[in-house]
């Protein structure tokens, strides 16, 4: 399937001029350094999709929706993944095409069939939609998924005021999504919740103070999350520590 050709419409042209080359600039996204994969971030987005419990080998179908610097559409180029990209970005779509890649810039799912993608990823993207609009959206990812088909996506943690100066340092989230809210959606939406909860922690890196720092900081995190768990959370249990939060579901469709 090629999606190089597909245009935006005249509305979403509108809309995406917040998230234009100014937004580019604010985000430090070096057009020159797109796509590139450094070995950590392969390990890190490695560990997230392992959460998923599922594989994805070549020939896979996937989709990032809101593919930003690129990283994960060379992941999954390195997998010999069939992958696509969308983006409301034209300069980061621009990019991405004269890179080889198949991706549209649009913002909704409109124009991809039923049951067509093994895996969808949004990294950095439901904080951007409207509240009343995020049930909508996840309802077309369960469209276009197929059978068994899983969507993984990460976002500021919700549950924690540690991840407030993410949340709330760009103009662009409108949305603040913790793991109640996760569950929530997931029921509406009749998909299996795998997994919503901390993101992997990095206890690599390519010096050995670096290393010192993720080993120290895991552990304090660790035991900061048990004692205000243990105190104030006995039942839920969040992430209290996570800058971040990974959900993660299954489309399990009647045949």
């Amino acid at each position: 399937m090629s999606i190089g050709n597909l245009e935006l419409s005249e509305t979403n042209k509108d809309n995406g001029a917040v998230y234009g080359e100014d937004y580019l600039n604010w985000k430090n996204w070096d057009v020159t350094q797109f796509g590139i994969l450094t070995k950590l971030e392969e390990r890190h987005l490695t560990s997230e999709i392992s959460k998923s419990k599922c594989s994805f080998p070549p020939k896979s179908s996937v989709l990032e929706i809101g593919f930003g610097n690129g990283n994960f559409l060379t992941y999954g180029k390195n997998r010999d993944w069939d992958i696509y990209g969308t983006e409301v970005n034209k300069y980061l779509v621009e990019i991405a095409k004269q890179n080889g890649f198949n991706v549209l810039q649009t913002y909704n799912l409109e124009c991809f069939a039923e049951n067509m993608f093994d895996l969808v990823a949004a990294f950095d993207v439901l904080e951007h939609i409207p509240q009343d609009k995020l049930l909508d959206f996840l309802t077309q990812i369960k469209r276009i998924l197929k059978n068994n088909g899983v969507f993984i996506a990460r976002f500021p943690n919700g549950d924690s005021p540690f991840s407030l100066l993410y949340q709330n340092g760009d103009m662009t989230h409108v949305t603040t999504i913790g793991s109640l809210k996760v569950k929530y959606l997931a029921k509406k939406l009749g998909v299996d919740l795998i997994y919503v909860g901390s993101e992997s922690q990095r206890l690599w890196a390519e010096n050995v103070v670096h290393i010192t720092h993720y080993i120290i900081a895991a552990a304090v995190k660790r035991i900061v999350n048990v004692l205000v768990n243990l105190i104030f959370y006995p039942l839920a249990k969040p992430a209290f520590t996570s800058l971040n939060l990974i959900m993660i579901f299954r489309v399990l469709k009647r045949p």
